[in-house]
């Protein structure tokens, strides 16, 4: 399979914008309450404070954006980012569970969403806790389901590779199954017993 790079869609900075946009509307409203309630060197410094967290924030968002960039190839879903502290994520397809699809209703109005790639580790609500999260996203659909497609290649087999066209042998099955059923039963006894 060739390497799929995917760039977020131009909307998700818009959409980072605007909560940024969101943000500074609420905290100068908090900051006029707070000048009319605090003495004169508290609102200064919390007004410093303030702007400069707003700044770089607004320095932030582009170069975050720049930086965030997601591949799917042979390996797996992959994920590159980070300003200060880059991040690289790899979630191989053995290990990969749920692939989902959220979409609010800002991303609907810029049909973007976010595809959420969830191992048996993730706990919580749809993609709440996903391993790696495609955001900014326009194909989702398409996208979804070429993951979906390397999750289920039988080349694939319990994070192992198998010859290509080459499945279990059903004795191969049937002998894992009792060692499963076994297993299970010692342990019903044993707890039992106590």
């Amino acid at each position: 399979m060739d390497s799929l790079a995917i760039k977020p869609e131009k909307e998700q900075k818009t959409l980072w914008i605007i909560t940024w946009i969101v943000v500074f509307v609420i905290g100068t409203i908090l900051w006029i309450v707070l000048s009319l309630t605090v003495n004169l060197l508290t609102f200064g410094i919390a007004s410093s404070v303030w702007l400069i967290i707003m700044i770089l924030i607004v320095i932030w968002i582009p170069a975050a954006f720049n930086a965030l960039e997601y591949y799917i190839d042979d390996e797996g879903v992959k994920m590159k980012g980070g300003v200060v502290w880059k991040k690289y994520v790899t979630v191989p397809y053995p290990k990969i569970t749920n692939v989902d699809i959220t979409r609010g209703p800002l991303q609907r109005y810029y049909n973007i969403g976010t595809i959420h790639v969830q191992t048996a580790g993730a706990a919580g609500k749809q993609g709440e806790k996903a391993e790696l999260k495609l955001t900014g996203i326009r194909e989702l659909d398409k996208i979804r389901d070429v993951i979906i497609k390397n999750v289920k290649d039988p080349t694939y087999s319990s994070g192992s590779i198998r010859e290509p066209g080459k499945e279990l042998i059903p004795e191969e099955k049937s002998t894992v199954f009792t060692n499963i059923l076994d297993e299970l039963k010692s342990i019903k006894r044993l707890l039992e017993e106590k």
